[in-house]
């Protein structure tokens, strides 16, 4: 269960996305706090829908036939496959990513520490991948404690791609710039083929444990 979740979590970690809010965080005025702006934001979304998910609605997913975690396993598994299919789609057929510009891009880069915020708010909603997490953490036999262990564990793996800048910029700030502009341009230049074979790989994994769990 804790492999799982590990897994999930680094996967969360290494977004594009995610990484490049944590370039944009740098680069705006007083670096170190739009971080931990960001990060507390991201943080509080996380763990509030963690709770309540765990123990709000545990009851009536426990109760359920269907959510185990062999099937569970075996889901995450699927949309992993999936997510390799959409990732080898021919660039064509897939959507360009749009630039904010104006007003909007203004808003991102100015000093607003609340903007920061609502941006890590925003960056943690509930994603497939970490409602999937909290359903292996629901299926799981583990009490309240461990559940809750488990849970602030993903988010600081989640968000380690912002607490390691965060931590650097007060020591380093430029070789810190430097070292996420690069890990950034890194990600994104990585082809097609080598992010789907990684993606087909952890789906793989997860079918066999899954289905050998039945």
């Amino acid at each position: 269960m804790f492999l799982t979740v590990l897994v999930m979590a680094l996967a969360v970690s290494v977004e594009p996305f995610r990484i490049g809010m944590t370039l944009l965080m740098l680069n705006r005025p007083r670096p170190a706090l739009q971080l931990l702006a960001f990060l507390c934001g991201g943080f509080a979304m996380g763990i509030t829908v963690g709770l309540v998910v765990l123990f709000v609605f545990h009851r009536a997913l426990r109760e359920s036939n269907y959510v185990t975690l062999p099937n569970v396993q075996i889901l995450i598994g699927l949309l992993m496959l999936f997510f390799a299919l959409i990732v080898v789609i021919p660039g064509r057929l897939r959507l360009r990513p749009t630039r904010v510009t104006g007003p909007a891009e203004r808003l991102l880069r100015g000093p607003s520490l609340v903007v920061a915020g609502v941006a890590g708010l925003g960056i943690a909603l509930p994603s497939v991948d970490y409602l999937a997490a909290l359903a292996v953490m629901l299926t799981a036999d583990a009490d309240a404690a461990t559940q809750v262990a488990l849970l602030l564990a993903f988010n600081v793996v989640a968000f380690a791609l912002v607490e390691i800048p965060l931590l650097g910029y007060l020591l380093a700030p430029r070789a810190t710039l430097r070292w996420v502009a690069s890990l950034h341009g890194w990600i994104r230049a990585r082809r097609r083929v080598e992010v789907a074979s990684v993606l087909t790989a952890i789906g793989c994994g997860f079918l066999a444990v899954g289905v050998a769990g039945l």
